[in-house]
């Protein structure tokens, strides 16, 4: 189709392409290459066939938004084809002669695709330019007091109005290109959008048509390499990187998980992360992987009650820092100034409470509340630089064993005219009963122990307690950044634990669950966790208990994080509570509930320190909690329970409501098994 000076420019050009492109890709990998934790390539390579899945599907854009993960798939199926249609007007043009399976069942089949999916896209770019630049949809904004970088204010809507222009001329004038060659040729039932096009063209002399075939070519296929160089400095690069990114996934036991330091390794100059380098390789693929969708944003507990963090902004600050200092990072030069000065403000970093629904939502895999952990480490093992509160609990953690300051003497009270069999007199049993700080200290988390062991007794299990020898596992401690005290409370637990010889554990604490199960393992100590929801749904199905249905009021149930998001579990929770519902009553859900429930407030640390921007998570949970028209409020988590009940004072629902764990309403209906 093109002339042989036309070939020759197109040949230049390409090399052009290609030689800057190597320039701009190279520096891209070099800034990953800077980050700790090496990403093994053979094994990312490995896993082709799932970041194939994930491009060719699309699936992971369905999480949250789907009309507008539905319309941003079409774009994507349609430029997903475009990679071939590029290849095919490529041979079209070089190759004289060349026309793609002509008078052909599937080249008809591949045309009327082309031809269709031309038009979604372009009506798909069009609908997401409206949306920001006219609609100007909130979403797609950050608001104060977010640390945003003033390149990427700057450059976002610059980035969106440059990557969808290139979009619609590209696809369009390949269209308009097809048009062309219809109208040449004759009115063609494959490609009905072209032939429509093509009448515009009736009566233009053959040589119009040929010119206007020509110039949209150039004009398609020269816009695909002038804008391959850019794709590095462009959020269009998640295209690739986002299907990249699920290959070079970290495992993690779960989301808050973290490897283990080596805190007596004299070598080790760093411990968390201060600076961009400091930073795992994948947490630097993270921020070209981005879509810039805000989707984490639209979810995060801190950023909906005003506080400072977007999980976004501090990927996008990622990707403006690696576009203004590309060159230099690349090459190996220190990045100048703390996360703290352009990624992630303090106040922000402390203000996530670890829900992980950012990891849940993020349709490219990223890990922002990883990198936020990473940030706490370095600001309490480096800097000395942390909330005052979180100090104290340090204090009592250290001093005490607990994060109340309470005597460690006083950790078995709760078992005080009861029978509850402590190990250090009954040597062994089958599950070791974890009450936890809470449930051992809190008046609250008291009524769920005694109603867990109540349960467990009526059920024959063979168990027993740590008592006063059990300690605080350093959750608290670990997720606020403190490693060292993590690892001495662990190391007393772990001694406790061999002595008797503990393997499996049940406990009513999601954040002693996902310690003992994970972070512990993490260690070396594997360890059979369980939570107390399933345990007492397992004794229902078993016939081990029979719960009365007799509870007569609509029930409305809060998800705790550590359990739903974090442990993968929804049902169990919900069994227990409707196995004590009569036919009067059910279970009537929040708004936002199960994969899609909001926090509490307490995860991460905040449970011990207060952010005081903004609204308290806990009062925006507990008006949902209002608005379904339930009277009372079931919990699986004492965190959540303390949550919940202040928000219950704050809101002015003292008299009105009540808020309970599902332990203590289950105990409350229990019924035993007839006896043969």
């Amino acid at each position: 189709m093109l002339t042989g000076i036309e070939r020759i420019a197109f040949l230049v050009l390409v090399i052009f392409s290609v030689s800057l492109s190597y320039v701009t890709f190279s520096r891209m990998f070099k800034v990953i290459a800077r980050g700790t934790q090496p990403i093994d390539w053979k094994s990312v390579i490995k896993k082709w066939p799932k970041g194939l899945a994930i491009f060719i599907s699309q699936k992971t854009l369905f999480k949250t938004r789907p009309i507008v993960g539905a319309i941003h798939a079409g774009v994507a199926w349609g430029f997903t084809l475009y990679l071939i249609v590029n290849v095919i007007d490529v041979l079209y043009g070089m190759v004289p002669g060349f026309r793609f399976l002509p008078n052909n069942l599937f080249g008809d089949i591949y045309r009327f695709f082309v031809d269709s999916f031309s038009i979604v896209v372009l009506l798909g770019v069009v609908l997401f330019l409206l949306r920001r630049f006219v609609t100007k949809d909130q979403r797609l904004n950050t608001n104060d007091p977010v640390m945003l970088s003033p390149a990427a204010k700057k450059g976002i809507k610059r980035d969106s109005l440059i990557v969808g222009v290139f979009i619609i001329l590209h696809v369009g004038f390949r269209f308009i290109g097809a048009s062309f060659e219809v109208a040449m040729h004759g009115a063609d039932w494959s490609q009905p959008g072209a032939t429509m096009v093509a009448s515009l063209w009736s009566g233009l002399p053959k040589d119009s048509l040929i010119f206007g075939e020509h110039l949209s070519w150039w004009i398609a296929l020269g816009l695909i390499l002038l804008f391959i160089p850019y794709f590095p400095y462009s959020k269009h690069a998640h295209l690739f990187m986002g299907p990249l990114n699920y290959m070079a996934e970290t495992k993690r036991r779960s989301m808050t998980t973290l490897e283990v330091m080596d805190l007596e390794d004299e070598n080790v100059e760093q411990f968390g992360a201060s600076k961009l380098e400091h930073l795992p390789q994948k947490e630097l693929l993270d921020g070209y992987a981005c879509i810039m969708c805000n989707r984490c944003q639209d979810i995060c507990p801190a950023y909906q009650t005003g506080k400072e963090l977007s999980p976004a902004a501090l990927e996008i600050n990622k990707r403006y820092y690696y576009n203004e200092n590309m060159k230099e990072f690349a090459n190996g030069s220190e990045s100048l100034d703390s996360l703290s000065k352009w990624m992630l403000s303090e106040e922000a970093a402390w203000s996530c409470t670890t829900c992980g629904f950012c990891l849940e939502a993020c349709p490219v895999g990223n890990e922002p509340m990883v990198d936020i952990l990473r940030m706490r480490q370095d600001l309490v093992l480096m800097e000395s630089n942390f909330p005052r509160d979180a100090m104290e609990v340090f204090d009592k953690i250290e001093n005490y064993g607990n994060p109340w300051g309470m005597s460690p003497q006083d950790r078995e009270k709760w078992t005080d005219g009861m029978e509850v069999p402590v190990m250090r007199e009954k040597g062994s049993a089958e599950y070791l009963y974890w009450a936890g700080c809470s449930g051992a200290y809190d008046d609250r988390g008291k009524d769920i122990s005694r109603s867990v062991a109540k349960i467990m007794n009526e059920a024959n299990i063979d168990y027993a307690i740590l008592g006063n020898e059990e300690t605080c596992t350093g959750d608290s401690a670990r997720r606020i950044g403190n490693e060292y005290l993590f690892q001495m409370q662990a190391a007393q637990n772990i001694e406790n634990f061999e002595k008797y010889d503990v393997k499996k554990i049940v406990t009513q604490c999601p954040h002693c669950l996902t310690t003992l199960k994970n972070d512990y393992a993490e260690i070396g100590t594997e360890l059979e966790v369980v939570h107390h929801s399933e345990f007492i749904a397992d004794l229902i199905k078993d016939g081990k208990i029979e719960p009365e249905a007799s509870f007569d009021e609509d029930i409305t149930f809060h998800d705790a994080c550590y359990v739903g998001r974090h442990h993968g579990e929804y049902d169990a929770p919900r069994e227990v509570l409707q196995s004590v519902l009569s036919d009067n009553a059910s279970v009537v859900e929040m708004p936002r509930n199960k994969e899609q429930s909001f926090c509490c407030g307490a995860g991460g640390g905040n449970m011990w320190y207060e952010i005081k921007q903004g609204k308290r998570i806990n009062v925006e949970r507990f008006e949902e909690a209002i608005e379904t028209g339930a009277k009372k409020v079931a919990t699986s988590c004492n965190f959540c329970m303390i949550m919940m009940e202040d928000g219950k004072k704050v809101t002015g629902q003292d008299q009105n409501m009540e808020v309970f764990d599902i332990a203590a309403v289950s105990y409350t209906h229990l019924t035993l098994p007839t006896k043969a």
